[in-house]
C-alpha cells in the first residue's frame, strides 16, 4: 500500500506539471532568493503540587531556525533546525523528560507546487490535521484544483514533537515500518458552510472515520456566529484494544471583539482506541484526562484583545472513568493567558492553568511565561 500511495500522489503532481511557473531562474537564484525564518525565544514553566508531589518546574531557551530555496520549475527545498538549553530547574523539574533531544533537524524536505492546484511535501515537515499535528517524517499532498474543495494527502512514517516546551527523544516509527495514511477533505458548497470528512489508517493498527462540520454566520459586521460539531469512530485492530469514538460540539460568537464558546467533548465508554497519539485540536493547555474512557467535558471560553493585550480564559469539567477502581472521578481545569507585543516580531506570553482533580495528588497550578522574537 505504501508504494502504491506514493505513486498516487507523483502522478497527481507530475501530471500537470507542464504549467510550473519558476521564481528563480538558476541555481544561484535559488539559493540566494530563499527565505530565512526563525524563532528566539525563552521558556519557564513552574508547577505548584497541591498534594504528596513535590514541587517542580524548569527553564530554557531556544532557537529555531529554517530555511526554504526559491522554487525553481517548482521545486523548492527546505531545512529547520531547533535548538535548546536548560537555564533553570526546581526539584528535578522534568526538563530532560519534556526536552529529550536538545538539539533536532525538525524538517528536511523537497516540496514540488503547482500554483492553483497543490503541492507535494517529501521528508521531515509540520502538519497541522484533526489528528495528525506537530512533525512527521513521509509525505503530504494538497490538491486544490477543484473549486470549493481542498483535498489532503498524507503518509506518515515517523513522528515527533518539537516545541518550545516539548522535544520528543527521535522522530520515532509510527506502526512499525508501516506507518499512518490519511485522507482530508475540506468542501465549502457556500461560504459559510464547511464540511471537513476524513479517513486515518494504519495497517493492523486502525482505521478512524470522521466529520467536522462548521457554520459560520455573520448577520452584521458586529456580530458573528461559529457552530461546529465533529464526530470520529475509531476502529482498533489491535487485540485486546475496543473500539472508540469522539464527539466535539461547539458554538462560538464574535461581539464587538469579544469571543465566547460554549462546548461539550465526549469519549465513548472504549476510549480513543490510540487516535489520539499522533496530535489533537484540543483547547485546553493540560487536558490530561480528556481522551480517557467515558470521559465528557464541558467547557466555556473568552477571549479578547484591547490595547495590543491578548486576554483568554477557558474552564472545562472533565467527568472520565479510572481504569483501576472503575470509579468515575472529575477533574476541573482552569486557563487563564495573557499575550503581548513589545514591540514588532517580539512578544511575550503567560499562561496559568490550574488542575482541580478528585485525587488530590493530581492537582497542582502551572504557571508558563514565553518571549520569543520572530525573524
Amino acid at each position: 500500500m505504501q508504494l502504491r500511495y506514493s505513486h498516487m500522489i507523483m502522478a497527481m503532481v507530475l501530471g500537470s506539471s507542464l504549467s510550473i511557473a519558476s521564481d528563480a531562474t538558476n541555481l544561484e537564484e535559488v539559493f540566494t532568493q530563499g527565505k530565512i525564518e526563525g524563532t528566539l525565544g525563552w521558556f519557564g514553566q513552574s508547577n505548584n503540587a497541591k498534594g504528596a508531589t513535590a514541587d517542580s518546574g524548569f527553564s530554557n531557551g531556544y532557537l529555531n531556525v529554517g530555511f526554504e530555496t526559491a522554487p525553481l520549475y517548482g521545486i523548492s527545498l527546505g531545512f529547520s533546525g531547533w535548538g535548546s538549553v536548560k537555564t533553570s530547574e526546581k526539584n528535578d523539574g522534568d526538563y530532560n523528560n519534556a526536552i529529550a533531544d536538545q538539539s533536532v533537524l525538525s524538517q528536511a524536505y523537497i516540496k514540488i507546487e503547482h500554483e492553483g492546484m497543490g503541492k507535494v511535501v517529501l521528508g521531515r515537515q509540520a502538519v497541522d490535521f484533526n489528528w495528525l499535528t506537530d512533525y512527521i517524517e513521509g509525505a503530504t499532498f494538497e490538491f486544490k484544483g477543484v473549486e470549493n474543495l481542498v483535498l489532503n494527502m498524507a503518509w506518515a512514517r515517523k513522528y515527533s514533537v518539537v516545541d518550545i516546551d516539548e522535544i520528543s527523544e527521535e522522530f520515532s516509527k509510527l506502526n512499525g515500518n508501516k506507518g499512518i495514511y490519511m485522507l482530508d477533505a475540506k468542501y465549502t458548497p457556500i461560504e459559510a458552510l464547511e464540511f471537513n470528512p476524513y479517513i486515518y489508517y494504519g495497517d493492523n493498527l486502525l482505521s478512524a472515520y470522521g466529520l467536522k462540520t462548521t457554520l459560520t454566520l455573520q448577520p452584521s459586521e458586529e456580530l458573528k456566529t461559529i457552530t461546529m460539531a465533529h464526530y470520529v469512530t475509531i476502529n482498533s485492530d489491535v487485540e485486546g484494544t475496543s473500539d472508540g469514538s469522539f464527539a466535539q460540539v461547539e458554538q462560538g460568537v464574535d461581539f464587538l471583539g469579544a469571543k465566547l464558546a460554549l462546548g461539550y467533548i465526549k469519549v465513548n465508554k472504549n476510549g480513543m482506541a490510540g487516535l489520539g497519539a499522533f496530535g489533537d485540536q484540543l483547547p485546553f493547555e493540560e487536558h490530561n484526562h480528556t481522551f480517557d474512557k467515558d470521559a465528557k467535558t464541558p467547557y466555556a471560553s473568552a477571549a479578547y484583545e484591547i490595547e495590543g493585550i491578548k486576554l483568554g480564559a477557558i474552564y472545562g469539567k472533565t467527568s472520565y472513568l479510572d481504569e483501576i477502581s472503575g470509579d468515575k472521578i472529575r477533574e476541573k481545569e482552569l486557563n487563564l493567558t495573557i499575550g503581548y507585543e513589545i514591540i514588532k516580531n517580539l512578544e511575550a506570553s503567560m499562561i496559568y492553568a490550574n488542575i482541580d482533580n478528585d485525587n488530590n495528588d493530581e492537582s497542582y497550578n502551572a504557571i508558563k511565561a514565553h518571549i520569543a522574537y520572530k525573524f
